[in-house]
């Protein structure tokens, strides 16, 4: 999925977004996308709308900051990626993998928005460059997932997609 670390550093350098933490909010509404927080089920994470050329992510206010975050940057996912294709919602279960759907390309679609949102609030090159200043002895992933403000399981998942061997 290489084209779509491109799209979210691309993305990054046109809005000239370049300081820890990446703030995905701020990142939508430079693109004039509608961001908003609402009563959502407690199985739905967000929703991403394309209506009449507005476009809307809605994400869970009951969910905690980092999960947030992380939903906001995965609906811009959907923006960049998918936009043309209209409604997405994102459930917390993952029973949605092993259904019917599987066979319908939603799959794809949502791993593409997560690895979307994983390369935007985790970008390589601000890996490496924290990577360079943390020393062997410190609890990298604890330290990162701080910096990045992103939870421990996602800092270790992007670093293990990046290809670092940290265990």
């Amino acid at each position: 999925m290489k084209y779509i670390e491109e799209k979210a550093e691309d993305l990054l350098t046109q809005l000239k977004v370049n300081k820890l933490p990446i703030n995905p909010k701020v990142c939508a509404e430079k693109l004039n996308l509608t961001v908003e927080a609402a009563m959502l089920e407690d199985d739905i994470s967000g929703i991403f709308l394309a209506e009449n050329s507005e476009y809307y992510i809605i994400y869970n206010k009951n969910e905690g900051t980092l999960r947030q975050r992380f939903t906001i940057a995965h609906e811009l996912g959907h923006f960049i990626l998918h936009k043309d294709l209209g409604v997405f919602v994102d459930r917390k279960s993952t029973a949605l993998y092993r259904n019917s759907s599987s066979a319908t390309g939603e799959v794809l679609k949502e791993r593409e928005a997560n690895a979307f949102a994983a390369a935007l609030l985790m970008p390589r090159i601000l890996i490496e460059k924290e990577l360079d200043a943390i020393s062997e002895s410190e609890d990298i992933i604890e330290i990162l997932a701080d910096k990045f403000k992103v939870s421990k399981p996602a800092m270790s998942f992007r670093l293990s997609n990046l290809g670092y061997e940290l265990f």
